[in-house]
């Protein structure tokens, strides 16, 4: 991605700042890491290959920098610890729920034993919790200088939904209606298909936010079809792209005019 990075204590880069004025507008891109500390890897039972993410989001959402979004992000895989699920939930539930979750979707267990309350606690740590606390902070950064933020959480999915984009705001409790219409709009307007809390009504991310008075917050699921070949067969490998270039181009011109450009000129 490009823009200024900023590090935190530990000497990562969560946030990456606007190249120029900030918007009113903050993106997170949770799903887009790969990386599992070497020092995890002896308590798993597959590969840390085949634990797959939200293929290349980081690298399709490079210019939101430069649209002066703000933007949090991580290089941890998800099954470190998945940001968008409650800390609290640690690794009882099924993938969908647990913050560090036993199973992969289709059931193959992850790990050789249950991980203890302390290791749990451990990768909350590591890479939870500054993902949340580097959110945080930016948002009541921006507050300080604009009225109201649009967050947008960033995800891609595969398969089981035939529209290009999916937009979720828990159904009306985490965004008012002008802010899912003027997203809704700016993805429309640039010929993609969208729908409206179908399977993807918004994960925990954005459920934080529900009824905050001054931050509307969605989530955005965008279909890989758009920017990778699914066809191929490359598991556990990501896809190989497809129209990777034209779709970042759309994405950008979507976000800076859709988006970017009316909240500036409130």
């Amino acid at each position: 991605m490009t823009g200024r990075g900023v590090a935190a204590d530990d000497g990562r880069q969560w946030v990456l700042e606007p190249a120029g004025p900030p918007a009113p507008v903050v993106a997170c891109v949770p799903h887009g890491g790969r990386e599992f500390p070497a020092d995890l890897v002896g308590d798993l039972a597959v590969s840390p290959d085949i634990l797959w993410s939200d293929w290349l989001t980081r690298e399709l959402y490079a210019f939101l920098p430069d649209l002066g979004i703000t933007t949090i992000t991580t290089t941890f895989s998800r099954f470190v610890a998945d940001v968008n699920r409650d800390p609290a939930t640690g690794q009882a539930g099924s993938f969908w729920s647990s913050v560090v979750s036993a199973r992969m979707p289709h059931g193959q267990p992850i790990y050789r034993r249950a991980l203890s309350p302390a290791e749990i606690s451990h990768r909350i740590q590591l890479a939870h919790a500054p993902f949340h606390q580097a959110l945080d902070r930016v948002i009541q950064r921006l507050l300080r200088r604009f009225p109201r933020v649009l967050l947008v959480d960033l995800h891609s999915f595969g398969t089981g939904q035939d529209s290009d984009v999916i937009l979720g705001d828990r159904h009306g409790a985490t965004a008012r209606p002008e802010a899912m219409r003027l997203l809704s709009d700016a993805f429309t307007g640039h010929g993609l298909t969208v729908r409206l809390n179908e399977r993807f009504i918004g994960g925990w991310t954005v459920r934080r936010f529900a009824g905050h008075e001054q931050v509307d917050a969605i989530q955005v699921e965008l279909n890989q079809r758009r920017y990778l070949d699914l066809a191929a067969r490359s598991y556990p490998s990501p896809p190989p792209v497809g129209a990777f270039e034209a779709t970042q181009d759309l994405l950008r011109r979507a976000l800076a005019e859709g988006v970017v450009a009316p909240l500036q000129a409130r």
